[in-house]
């Protein structure tokens, strides 16, 4: 009688354990716009795909795409950040959320930041959703460099501000 019972909880565990990875999995994100825009400063560069051979700006523009999760907004940044013709630079973005009560907190992405080596073009992919929120109401992305080893950032060009969909008629 014993073993049946041992038998048959270790049958049952792991059943358990699947029902309750199913029913822990995280809520799926809807979008439900998507903003689409370029910052084009002097060496510096947000968008995506390549740069253009003679305008040096990027062929595409990077998203700013508004997900619904459970109720909550969470903008999440997609594109590339480009350093061009800049040896010993660094380049970030910044993405700045003003709630509904007035405050503003600035969201640094330091996954995406990185150093070019020398004077060529260099890029790094971005994907950041630093929040999610009920109470956003508009953000605007910024994009910031600093001298290799110094990291002391300044903004070198800023998006429009996008507000949160459910403002919008």
């Amino acid at each position: 009688m014993r073993f049946s019972r041992t038998a048959t909880r270790l049958l049952v565990l792991p059943v358990v354990c699947a029902l309750g990875l199913i029913a822990a999995s995280p809520a799926q994100a809807a979008v439900q716009r998507t903003d689409r825009f370029s910052i084009t400063e002097r060496h510096f560069d947000f968008g995506d795909e390549d740069l253009g051979n003679i305008s040096g700006d990027p062929k595409a523009d990077g998203r700013l795409e508004w997900d619904l999760v459970n109720g909550a907004w969470a903008p999440r940044l997609l594109g590339r950040i480009f350093i061009n013709n800049a040896s010993g630079e660094c380049v970030r973005v910044q993405m700045v959320v003003t709630y509904q009560n007035g405050v503003v907190v600035p969201y640094t992405d330091n996954v995406s930041d990185f150093c070019a080596p020398n004077g060529r073009t260099w890029y790094n992919d971005v994907d950041f959703t630093p929040v999610s929120s009920a109470y956003i109401a508009n953000v605007v992305v910024k994009l910031q460099s600093a001298p290799a080893g110094g990291w002391a950032f300044s903004t070198e060009g800023a998006s429009v501000p996008y507000p949160a969909p459910w403002l919008l008629p």
